[in-house]
Order: C-alpha cells, then structure tokens, then sequence
C-alpha cells in the first residue's frame, strides 16, 4: 500500500478514536498526516471513503483469516480453529465499534458508505461465506454434526462476536484476551452441545425425584 495513502488512513482513524466523527475535517487530517490537503482527494473521492477504508483496514486481517479457514481443515481442532479465528474477528470489531457507530449517526455518512459497499460488491457475507465453507468441510470430514447447517451456523458465530465485541466497548469492558478467550470458548461448547437433553440429564433429573420421594 502507498506510504502516503497508509499515512492518511491511520492519521483518520487516530482523530476518530480520540476526536470522533464531529471534529473529522480533512484539514485536520491533513495536519495530523503531515500532508497536503489536497493529497488526501488524491487518494480518496471523499471523507466517506476515508473513513469507508479505516473500517475495512482494521477488519481485513479478519475477512483474509474467514476466507483462509479453509486451509486449516483437519489441523487442530475444530474448536480451537473457531476459537483463534473469532477471538481476531472480535479484537477487530471491538476497536471499529465507535467509527460504525458515528456512522450510523451521520444519515448523509452512512448513505454514502452504503453506496462504497455496494459499489466495491463488499460486505461481511463473503467473510461468512468463508467461515461456512470452512465448516462444510469439516462436517465432510466428521468433526461436525451432519444435523447441523452450517451457513446458520456460520452466521450465528458471526453475529455473536460482533455483538459481543459492540456491547464489551460499548459499556467500557477492557478487551481482555484472555477473558475473551474463554468466552469464545464458552460460547461454541453450548453451540456444540445443542439445547436438547441429553439421555445422561434425564436420567439425573429421574435420580432427583425418586431421592424426593
């Protein structure tokens, strides 16, 4: 990636973190940069663009990850491979929530980036996509239950970590690896498990109520 256009894109993100989307001007950004004003319009059409590609910057280690899943088939196991890739997927969210956030704020803004989105044909799908992909495999390999769809799969994973890693920087929880770990380690065993009771708790629940009797 050009030096410059690198320059620029974390000088944004740095005024987003401390300044937020109000305070964002180009000459500020500019000045935080070190550059040109006008350099900034040479690499990007807009301030949404600028800030379309602070966002994509910070979550394209995790789509790469998503989409190279795959390549992980049958390495480990399947609940570390989950563990490691969503434990990225949620450090990378926890750190974009306030930028997402002051979009959805601005209604110009967060038209603006819909149309970038669309423009680029991008979106979380395709990083879904890869996590459904790496499932399906594992299910063809029998590590995964044969009743489970794994798209569905897939996107609850996905759904939960963002809203984990959203709620955790909302309310000012400390993104702590270790802590966030084990969460995500919590959150695929009960995924893993299902909901259904098990013969072995139905027999313990029939052992209680004779003991009641």
């Amino acid at each position: 990636m050009n030096e410059n256009r690198q320059n620029i894109i974390c000088a944004t993100e740095r005024l987003l973190q401390t300044h937020g989307l109000a305070r964002l001007t180009m000459r500020e950004i500019a000045r935080e940069a070190k550059v040109a004003e006008g350099l900034i319009y040479h690499h990007f059409k807009d301030k949404a663009e600028l800030i379309f590609e602070v966002v994509e910057t910070r979550v394209r280690e995790t789509k790469n990850l998503m989409l190279n899943l795959p390549l992980e088939l049958g390495k480990s196991t399947l609940l570390k491979n989950l563990e490691n890739v969503l434990l990225a997927v949620y450090h990378a969210h926890y750190e974009i929530t306030p930028i997402i956030c002051s979009i959805f704020a601005d209604q110009k803004l967060h038209d603006r980036v819909q149309e970038i989105v669309k423009e680029r044909n991008m979106g979380p799908e395709y990083a879904i996509e890869g996590l459904d992909v790496y499932l399906a495999a594992e299910q063809r390999l029998g590590r995964l239950s044969d009743a489970v769809d794994t798209n569905t799969l897939a996107k609850c994973l996905w759904m939960i970590i963002i809203q984990s890693a959203m709620l955790d920087r909302l309310i000012g929880n400390k993104s702590d690896k270790t802590h966030i770990s084990r969460e995500i380690r919590n959150y695929l065993q009960t995924l893993m498990a299902g909901f259904e009771p098990r013969p072995k708790t139905q027999k313990k629940i029939g052992l209680k109520k004779s003991q009641k009797l």
